[in-house]
């Protein structure tokens, strides 16, 4: 169920980390195949709809409605461990100060993790989502569907196509402010709440399709 912790990767271009991994195949295949469900449904995709809770300019952005308590745990564990993951890595840094504040000095479990919110973003040519920020500890991204053209979309001098972007202070000498990273279909990407990012729109054919969760820690 777990992911190969060999894929972790930590970005510190600033301060705060950004954990780069990957989800199994099967937590993809799952997502993808409860989204294709509602997604192509106009019913379904209007009574899971979630965009009213969200700031991107999209084509659609629904909630899952997993009824298969044992696809569910499955899919809660894996996206539990990314953010239990993260944490142990900030313990190791002296940077986790709310986990030592609730909890203390007790090594961390799943049981610490708190899924509080997820939700598919379905994106298609010309879609962005505008700079913002999260509300909780942990946020992540998990790509599930990439447009075969999107590789191609990174020949530039500059390239941001589809891609997501973190920013963090002001640009000065000898230091970096921001961080891109292009989607691949089973990246996972955690990162701490309050770090602003958003994601550039695209132009070629096809969905770029993610899923976005929130957690907080708790005793």
């Amino acid at each position: 169920m777990m992911m190969d912790r060999k894929t972790q990767k930590f970005h510190e271009p600033y301060s705060p980390a950004i954990m780069e991994t990957e989800v199994p195949p099967k937590f993809v295949d799952i997502v993808n195949h409860i989204a294709d469900e509602v997604l192509s449904d106009e019913k379904k995709s209007q009574q899971w709809d979630f965009s009213h809770r969200l700031v991107g300019k999209v084509n659609k952005e629904i909630q899952l409605p997993i009824r298969d308590k044992t696809e569910g745990d499955y899919l809660k564990g894996v996206m539990k461990q990314g953010c239990l993951d993260y944490l142990k890595y900030a313990l190791d840094k002296q940077r986790a100060h709310v986990y030592t504040h609730i909890v203390g000095k007790k090594a961390p479990t799943l049981e610490n993790i708190h899924l509080t919110q997820s939700w598919i973003v379905s994106q298609n040519a010309g879609d962005f989502n505008p700079i913002h920020h999260h509300t909780a500890d942990f946020s992540a991204a998990i790509y599930l569907k990439v447009p075969d053209g999107m590789v191609d979309d990174q020949d530039d001098h500059a390239p941001s196509k589809g891609m997501i972007e973190f920013a963090f202070g002001d640009t000065q000498n000898f230091r970096n402010d921001s961080v891109k990273f292009l989607p691949e279909v089973g990246k996972f990407l955690v990162f701490p709440s309050w770090l602003k990012h958003f994601v550039y729109p695209f132009t070629c054919k096809g969905e770029r399709r993610m899923m976005s969760f929130n957690a907080t820690i708790r005793n």
